[in-house]
This record gives structure tokens, C-alpha cells and sequence, in this order.
């Protein structure tokens, strides 16, 4: 089998169709050009008007048979990485036939996959010499991203039942069914060519990736990875900024906790410096989007309403109905627990225990009841 792999490889590169004369990608021009388009397969936010050109590292990665292949950085006009991206010829091998599988794949920032372009002249390819439909490419796409595909844990010879007698023709034909603990998420009737995309996109190549982008950190980058909308960059820039600059970046920090998915707002609440708390400017953001917000991140907010302004208190008292009952006797707690209460705030608590559509309006009745 290895010899086979290596007769195809060497008849590829030795026609033309090495590394360095890869077809016409969906999505660029050639190798050389860099990237001017998004993707056509792509997970990251795409600007339009991005152009990224292409720039030479040292990180690489091992392809069966072939040996290393470069992985380049896709840089800005200010020359800053946005990408990374290797254009690949691999071979994929069943019984007993070989073909090249032609690639080009993109790694996050952080080593992560980002997508795929597949090049028009040659088409991936099933058993029988079947080409991938536009289903299967998208198939493909959901396979590369997850990161925990049973994939990750078997051989491909792990992946099939008992071997059965091999098809006479079958770009990608296995030596038997495949199980029924992967046939979901790969391609029917491409499983080399899914288990190779995968542990290419999520090999070693990741760590080389992760530690170049560390060793280019600066403030600069952090904070535009703060400022995307990617929650993996979002999550590895907060657990990254001291204090000062958590506090001179509030602004953007509250942006990030309004839009952002649960386990972002989650975090930057546990890790706000205890001197948010104490600055009513500082604060006043992240209260200000208490309705728009997940529950748990409601119930965190509320654990520091004993440091939040009277105008706070009276702007959620405005916004009862987006509160759980916990969450309402919470509030309720905290204003018990005061001196005097904003005659602004006692309307806003009758006006909601005197509404028929809210069903924890009787909650805030009995409050009335023991406090006005």
C-alpha cells in the first residue's frame, strides 16, 4: 500500500500537479495572491474588501507520504495575521487505489480550524469515482469543526466492521461498512478522505500556530481580538488583560458582554476588577443591557447590587418581567435591605404588581404588602 501512495505522489508532482501547481481555488486567484474573497467554506466573520496576501513561516505540516508542507500566514495591508492557510495535495488510499486530494485550508489565529476551498478542476471524490455533491462538501465542513470527532480517537481501520472484497473501481471505497458511531457526521462513502481533511486541520499544526501567534502578541492584537466577534478570540484576549486594562477598556469589555455568547459574559463578570464595583461610569454599561442578557448572566450581574447606583435600581425596576422569581426576590432582598427607596421605584413595583399579563406579579404584591 505505502509503495502505491508513494508511485501516485511521485506521478502527480512529476505532471505539474505538485504543491506549487495547485488549480484555480473558489475563492482566490493562486497560491501567490493570497486571499481577496471569503472562503466558501468559513466559520469567522468576513469583511467585505478584505484582501490578505500570503507570507512565508517556518510552521509546517506532515503529509502522509508527501512529507512537510509549508502553512503560510494570510496577513492585512498593515501586514498583521489574520489567517493561517496550507494549499495541499494528500494522498487518499483504499484498497489497494490511490488518488491526490486537493485542499486548501485555513487555521484561526489560534490554531483552530476556519474553512476550506476545494479547487473546481479537481473534485473530491466517493467510491466509484462518485464527485462530492454540494451536500457532502458541507458535510465536510461540519466534520472540520468539531474538534472532538470520534475521529480523534480511532484508526481509520478502527472505523469499519469485517473487511469485505474490494470494489474494482473507488477513488475512496472502504474495506468494509462503516460503524455506525461515525456514519453520521462523515461523507457517505468518503471516510479516507474525511479522516485524512480531519487530523490535517487538527494535528500538530495547531500548537506551531497557537505559539507563533503568542510570540506576536502585543496590546494591539489583543484588543482587536477583543473587539471581534469570535467568542474563542474574545475568551483568550480577556484572560489576558490586567487590570488596567480592563479598566481602560470598559467601553469595548460591556460591548463584548451585550453581544456576546453566555460563556463570555459569564467570565468577564467572575473576572471584572472589584474597582468596576466601585465606579458607578464604570458599571453603568453592563446594567445598562440587563434585559437583553442570558439568565445566569442576570443572576451574576444581581449579586453586585449592593455596590450599584440608585439609578440602577431604577432602571431595573422598569424591566421586572425579564427577571425569574429567584432573580426578582433578589431584588427585592436588596431593596428591603436599604434605608429609603426612590419614590420612582415604588410606582414602577405597583405599576408591575397591578399588571394581569405578568405571572410573578403576585410575588411583588406581597413585597408592597410588608414594605410600603
Amino acid at each position: 500500500m505505502r509503495y502505491q501512495v508513494w508511485i501516485i505522489a511521485l506521478f502527480f508532482m512529476a505532471t505539474g500537479f505538485s504543491q506549487s501547481g495547485l488549480p484555480t481555488a473558489v475563492s482566490d486567484s493562486s497560491r501567490n495572491k493570497g486571499l481577496i474573497r471569503r472562503p466558501e467554506f468559513y466559520i469567522l466573520d468576513w469583511k467585505r474588501g478584505t484582501q490578505l496576501k500570503r507570507k512565508p513561516t517556518t510552521i509546517s505540516i506532515i503529509v502522509d507520504s508527501i512529507g512537510l508542507q509549508g502553512v503560510d500566514a494570510l496577513v492585512d495591508v498593515a501586514g498583521r495575521p489574520v489567517l493561517y492557510a496550507s494549499d495541499i495535495s494528500t494522498p487518499v488510499c483504499a484498497d489497494g487505489e490511490c488518488r491526490l486530494m486537493h485542499i486548501r485550508l485555513y487555521w484561526t489565529l489560534l490554531g483552530h480550524y476556519a474553512g476550506f476551498d476545494h479547487y473546481p478542476s479537481f473534485p473530491f471524490t466517493k467510491h466509484d469515482h462518485d464527485e462530492f455533491q454540494s451536500a457532502d462538501y458541507l458535510k465536510l465542513h461540519q466534520l472540520l469543526m468539531d474538534n472532538n470527532s470520534i475521529l480523534k480517537r480511532r484508526k481509520v481501520e478502527e472505523l469499519v466492521d469485517k473487511p469485505i472484497a474490494p470494489k474494482k473501481d473507488g477513488a475512496d471505497a472502504v474495506a468494509g461498512a462503516t460503524i455506525t458511531e461515525v456514519k453520521e457526521s462523515i461523507v457517505t462513502g468518503a471516510l479516507y478522505s474525511c479522516y485524512t481533511a480531519w487530523h490535517l486541520v487538527h494535528g500538530g499544526v495547531r500548537e506551531q500556530i497557537k505559539r507563533r501567534t503568542l510570540s506576536m502578541m502585543d496590546d494591539n492584537m489583543f484588543l482587536r481580538m477583543l473587539d471581534s466577534n469570535n467568542p474563542e478570540y474574545q475568551l483568550f484576549a480577556l484572560k489576558r488583560l490586567n487590570k488596567e486594562q480592563y479598566e481602560e477598556n470598559y467601553k469595548v469589555i460591556a460591548e463584548v458582554f451585550e453581544s456576546g455568547i453566555p460563556l463570555v459574559r459569564t467570565f468577564i463578570i467572575k473576572n471584572l476588577p472589584a474597582s468596576f464595583w466601585d465606579s458607578q461610569e464604570w458599571q453603568r454599561p453592563f446594567w445598562e443591557c440587563f434585559a437583553k442578557i442570558d439568565i445566569n448572566s442576570r443572576s451574576l450581574l444581581l449579586n453586585h447590587l449592593g455596590k450599584s447606583p440608585e439609578t440602577v435600581l431604577e432602571d431595573i425596576s422598569k424591566q421586572l418581567g425579564a427577571m425569574t422569581k429567584n432573580q426578582l426576590k433578589v431584588f427585592l432582598g436588596h431593596l428591603a435591605s436599604l434605608d429609603g427607596v426612590n419614590p420612582s421605584i415604588w410606582n414602577n413595583l405597583r405599576a408591575f404588581s397591578n399588571s394581569k399579563a405578568e405571572a410573578n406579579a403576585y410575588i411583588v404584591t406581597h413585597f408592597l404588602e410588608d414594605h410600603e
